[in-house]
Formats: structure tokens, sequence, C-alpha cells
């Protein structure tokens, strides 16, 4: 039987051509993974939206009524309760230091006086023997006629009286003062600009009967709301109108922002010191007050441009050649209250602002920037 013997080389072929399929699809494999880790070391380029900075002159408005009050002023009341029976002055009225501006019923001052003289008179005549009482012992004491205890006594006795001299001479000065307090005087010259209990009614210490006030340097009062106080800039100049008659003005600074707003209204007391206010604008006169600065440039951006770190305000800049981000520290003026920031400081004309996403961003990353770039500005 013919049996048909193989070339040379015969069986090598499908091996070789096995190795190479091997190594071709092990190649392709690395090429795959390859690309793979490429593509995840490949940074994320992320589509933002941009605004373009362009500062304008943002001028304060708005303005609040107030009144025109004295920076100096006292509410005199009594030392002492008592009834009103007389009270001289009314509002406006012009008064000088010294004058007497009401009075109360002094009967029982003038009864306590005369209880206060009768125990002096009493005091004086028991000093007086208990002074005599003290020589006669120390002289039957040298005699021998009586004894140190004895003496001793009658020394006390004389000591005693006298210590009760002086405190009934001090009860009698108080009584006395008592009286001169049933007058309430002027302690200043200056203007009544409110009263307070009517004659007949009865007082207590320290209730202000009269409110005297020095005309000469006088002041704006105006009740701010906490908002207002807390947008206003540093050190403004106030511009005060009459409220009748807005062409007469005058200039005036922040004097004392009350700490405290009140309970009722929450509002803040903010008093405005005048510079040579006209005659016009005279104790209680109805004023109004706006903030007279100079334009200030200022940016506008939407809420969602600005992020928070530690406690200050940031914004990211985008650098239109290298195409990245980099994180801006901005001032802002408060009062925005979740809508619209404006931007005091930190920013330039062209810069460009990314005004959403912005806590999905990096310091250094590659954005792309849209086509259509808006203008920021100050509304």
């Amino acid at each position: 039987m013919n049996r048909q013997v193989p070339k040379p080389g015969a069986r090598l072929l499908p091996a070789a051509f096995l190795t190479m399929a091997m190594a071709g699809a092990m190649t392709l494999g690395g090429c795959e993974r390859w690309n793979a880790q490429e593509a995840d070391a490949a940074p994320v380029i992320r589509a933002v939206r941009t605004v373009i900075v362009e500062p304008v002159a943002f001028n304060l408005s708005g303005s609040v009524t107030g009144t025109i009050e004295a920076r100096a002023e006292a509410e005199l009341g009594f030392r002492i309760a008592g009834k009103l029976i007389e009270r001289k002055v009314d509002v406006g009225d012009h008064v000088r230091a010294g004058d007497v501006l009401a009075r109360l019923d002094d009967q029982d001052q003038r009864n306590a006086l005369r209880t206060a003289e009768a125990d002096v008179a009493t005091a004086q005549a028991e000093q007086v023997q208990a002074g005599n009482e003290e020589a006669r012992k120390r002289e039957l004491l040298k005699s021998g006629n009586t004894t140190q205890v004895l003496y001793d006594a009658a020394l006390l006795s004389k000591r005693t009286a006298d210590a009760k001299v002086v405190a009934a001479q001090a009860a009698l000065q108080t009584s006395r003062d008592r009286i001169g307090y049933t007058e309430l005087a002027a302690d200043r010259d200056g203007v009544v600009t409110a009263t307070g209990p009517d004659p007949g009614q009865i007082v207590d210490v320290g209730e202000m009967v009269v409110r005297v006030a020095q005309p000469e340097e006088r002041e704006a009062l105006f009740n701010i709301a906490e908002a207002g106080v807390q947008s206003a800039p540093k050190d403004p100049v106030i511009e005060v109108a009459l409220a009748g008659a807005p062409d007469i003005t005058v200039i005036g600074r922040v004097r004392e922002v009350s700490p405290q707003a009140d309970p009722v209204t929450r509002t803040h007391a903010v008093r405005i010191a005048l510079e040579n206010p006209p005659d016009a604008l005279r104790l209680g006169a109805t004023v109004t007050g706006r903030l007279k600065q100079p334009p200030i440039p200022v940016v506008e951006l939407p809420g969602t441009a600005i992020f928070q770190e530690a406690e200050r305000s940031f914004v990211w800049v985008a650098d239109p050649k290298d195409q990245t981000v980099r994180r801006r520290a901005v001032s802002l003026r408060p009062g925005h209250a979740g809508g619209p920031v404006v931007v005091t400081d930190g920013l330039a004309q062209g810069d460009i602002v990314v005004t959403a996403g912005v806590h999905s961003l990096a310091e250094g990353q590659r954005v792309r920037l849209g086509k259509q770039i808006e203008t920021a500005v100050a509304s």
C-alpha cells in the first residue's frame, strides 16, 4: 500500500499562522487598553457660561423721612415725688438757666421742716443739760465726792447729746433741701421741646416734666431699616432737605447709629450731624435724607457666579488664551438677599467671569467658552 509522505515544513505552516494571529490579538488588546488609559488621563473640558465685566457708575438712590432734633437736650424732672400744682412753660418757649419751670405742692416738705427744726431745738437742750451734768461730775470727781463710774456715765451722756445735735442739724438741712426740690428750674438756656404731666397730676421721682433742648447745634434723626444700615457705604455724605421746601438743603455726616434695633419697628435710629444748617430747619421740622456720594464703579453679577469658602466670596475668572479658570476673591455690597449681587472690588474691566456651574470647577481646569458672552454691568 502506497503511503503519502508530507513535504518538509508542511506541519510548521499552521503553527506559524496561529502564532501570528495570537500576536495580532495581543497587540490589538494592548492598543485598546492604552487608548482607554489615555482617555481616562485626558482632562475634562467643561462648557461654561460667562459674562464680560464692564464696571459702571452706581449711584446710591432712595430717601428716608426724619425730623430735626437738637443734639443736646435734657429731660428735666423733680428729685422728689409729689403733686404738680404749676407748670409755667409750654412747647416752644425759650428759657434761661435758673428760670423756674414747674412747682410741686410743698406742704408736706414744710411740715417736715418744722419737725426738723423742733428736733434740733430738743437735741440742743439735751446737749446743754448733758454738758452741765458732765461739768458737775467732773468737779465732784476732783474733790473725791463721786466715783469714776458716775463721771464716765455723765461723759457718755454728753457725747451722745452732741451726736444727736449733729444728726438733727443734718436732718434739718435735708428738709430745707427738699423744700427747694419742689421747684424745677432750668439748668441751661434752651427751647422747650416737650412737656409731661399737667398740673394736678402726681409725678414720680425723675419723671419727665419738661424737655429743654439747645437749638444751637441741630441734627437730623432718621429711622433706618437694618438692611439699609448694613448696605450703607463707609462714612457716607447725607443730603438733608426740608420736606416742604426741597430747595432748602444742608450736607451732613453720620454721627451715631443705634446698635440696637427698635423692638417694635425693627429700625435703627441714625443721627446726622448737620454742617451750618439754615434757620428754616427748625427743631421738629420734617426733612428727607438721601445719600449723596460720587458715582461708585461696581459690577452686578448673577448670584450663581459667587461661591463661598472660609467665609469669603470668590468667582471663577476664565483666561481666553489657554481656556482655563482661576479663582479670585471679590468684595460684595451687602443686602442682595439672594438676587443679583453687586461686586465692589476684585474685578477689572474685561474680566471673563463664569456664571454657572461654579461648584464643579477646579483651579486651572480647562473650559470651553461659549460663543455668546454677555456683559456684566450694574443696574
